[in-house]
């Protein structure tokens, strides 16, 4: 029976395919489900919720090379599956790629993916 180890994050752009793989140093998410607390007659407040919820994960992704970098920022807009190295998948789009420059000329590069519904065929 094979094995499957997974050491890093793997990014797809879903579009073509194309992936791009790196160790990751951590993750963080955050759920949210929007609400607006509105003031009505008397000064009574209510909370009013919408269905569904925002689902945005973390990823920073290191040592990475400028190619990389450039290839993340071409990306950024376009819906992309991540899987970490645990085999969970998440699909989204992230909008901005933050980059950290380390001493031995690589980099770091961070983005928060804002989870999307991706029909499975």
């Amino acid at each position: 029976m094979a094995t499957l180890t997974l050491t890093r994050l793997w990014i797809n752009l879903l579009a073509d395919g194309s992936a791009i793989s790196a160790y990751s140093s951590d993750r963080s998410r955050s759920y949210t489900v929007p609400t607006d607390v509105r003031t009505y007659a008397g000064g009574r407040q209510r909370a009013v919720t919408a269905e569904g919820a925002k689902r945005q994960f973390e990823f920073t992704l290191t040592p990475v090379i400028a190619a990389t970098v450039t290839q993340l920022e071409a990306w950024a807009g376009q819906t992309v599956q991540v899987r970490d190295h645990r085999g969970q998948r998440f699909y989204g789009v992230y909008a901005t790629v933050g980059v950290g420059e380390l001493r031995d000329g690589t980099y770091t590069a961070s983005i928060s993916l804002q989870g999307v519904t991706v029909e499975q065929e």
